[in-house]
């Protein structure tokens, strides 16, 4: 039970229901200094009251059930309470409080009372040694039931399907309004992520199932568009016009159901870009530059210094044998690795396709020494050209995805550039690579220095 999203969502109604703000004066904030405890207690045992008397209603078929059966005693024990404070507490869920709404029309107020206590006692007596839960209080469990995480909301998608397919027309809208709601809840988790960076738990918690959300939103669309498909089919066709002409309701428009697979739809293609960016942003965070290691350089320092023996403690661990009293590999090491005999002398069935295969995409390197080999090379005309020169000059966007990986790979791999015809090298300046992307994250660190010292790139140049 999520109890808190449903007080959470309906404690500031209650609140400016009882204000006494009078129309006219200065507003002011709402006073926080509530009458009574402040611990919690007391909405533990109301809690626990409902969970108990729900339980048993499902058993009892809506007969009373007596307060006495081990919840008393229970409540006494776990709050150190007496039998009349809990009873109190009953008492006071089935006391029935005045709520006041205006009529749509403006006509007047609607005052509801009866349908508020959450609790009942057996009428025309005193006994309140036994009650039962009444249907605002079942609707209050149903309510709280319902702060489902978005991992089930594809389930609510797919009674799109049964619904159309029962012929159940009038709750189509109904129930895409509620996945709507799922999916605008969703969105408002990534957006209050995304204004709370510093925030580790949620991210990591997040990051862990990630790939579950986005199967969420894939199966959404799914069950959307076979629903839609379905509606769009003769025989069901002709039932919504046959239901239309009869029982149809008096404001239900004949675009109601089209309609709402639409708006749907139109809902999930928000969130999935919404979505897309927040896992962007998920990966800038853990992007780093690392300059060019000189492992030579390394080996020579180790020989005249080695390093502290904490580090090489450190380095065993994690890379060492898990056994220290086992230095010789494992047969089950190899597993995997090793090709079986029968692998080798494999019959394999040839078979042809007279169809024609789709052209191959071209990878991102491709793509972006297609679109900045040239530019590059007639910057390397003017000098040396570092990495934090060329992402301030945007080289690192192309059209739907970002290039900075390929950029860095030119600059770790200048090869890739001209094949080693032009004799390209990289310097690294230590330290100064700092450049903010336009997504707002930076880049510090090492930065890469492109040189060009082979033969000339224009006519008559050396």
């Amino acid at each position: 039970m999520d109890w808190r999203a449903l007080l959470a969502s309906t404690a500031r109604l209650l609140d400016i229901h009882d204000c006494g703000h009078t129309p006219g004066t200065t507003p002011s904030a709402p006073d926080e200094q509530r009458a009574g405890l402040g611990t919690g207690m007391w909405l533990d045992v109301a809690l626990q009251l409902l969970l108990f008397l729900h339980a048993r209603d499902i058993e009892s078929n809506g007969g009373w059930v007596r307060l006495d059966d081990g919840f008393l005693q229970e409540q006494m024990e776990r709050h150190g309470l007496s039998e009349d404070d809990v009873l109190f507490v009953a008492k006071f869920l089935s006391t029935p409080t005045r709520l006041i709404s205006l009529k749509e029309d403006g006509e007047g107020q609607v005052t509801t009372k009866q349908d508020t206590a959450l609790i009942e006692w057996p009428p025309n007596t005193r006994a309140r040694d036994r009650c039962r839960i009444t249907l605002a209080g079942t609707r209050a469990i149903q309510l709280s039931q319902a702060a489902e995480e978005w991992l089930y909301t594809a389930n609510d998608a797919e009674k799109l399907f049964k619904a159309v397919q029962y012929g159940s027309f009038a709750d189509i809208p109904v129930l895409g309004e509620q996945v709507i709601l799922k999916i605008r809840s969703f969105s408002m988790e990534i957006t209050e992520l995304l204004e709370r960076r510093n925030e580790t738990e949620h991210w990591r918690a997040f990051s862990e199932r990630r790939e579950d959300y986005m199967a969420v939103i894939t199966e959404i669309q799914a069950a959307v568009e076979k629903a839609g498909d379905l509606y769009d089919t003769k025989g069901i066709r002709e039932r919504f016009n046959e239901w239309f002409e009869r029982e149809a309701p008096d404001d239900f428009s004949p675009q109601a159901i089209p309609r709402t697979f639409q708006d749907i739809l139109q809902a999930i293609e928000r969130l999935s870009r919404h979505f897309q960016h927040l896992l962007s942003e998920m990966a800038s965070q853990q992007r780093e530059v690392v300059g060019l290691v000189r492992f030579d350089q390394a080996a020579i320092g180790l020989a005249f210094e080695p390093c502290s023996l904490e580090l090489l403690k450190a380095c065993v661990t994690a890379l060492g044998p898990s056994k220290v009293d086992v230095f010789l590999p494992s047969a089950n090491d190899f597993t995997g690795i090793l090709r079986k005999e029968e692998e080798e002398h494999a019959n394999t069935t040839r078979v042809f396709d007279d169809t024609a295969a789709e052209p191959p995409v071209p990878a991102p390197i491709d793509r972006f020494l297609e679109a900045y080999s040239d530019i590059i090379w007639t910057a390397l005309r003017d000098g040396p050209l570092s990495l934090g020169d060329a992402v301030a000059k945007g080289w690192m966007e192309l059209a739907d995805i970002d290039a900075l990986p390929q950029l860095v790979g030119v600059y770790t791999a200048p090869d890739w550039l001209d094949g080693g015809e032009n004799h390209l090298a990289v310097s690294v300046d230590a330290g100064q690579l700092d450049v903010t992307l336009p997504d707002g994250s930076r880049l510090e660190g090492d930065d890469l220095v492109l040189h060009w010292w082979g033969k000339s790139l224009g006519k008559g140049e050396e």
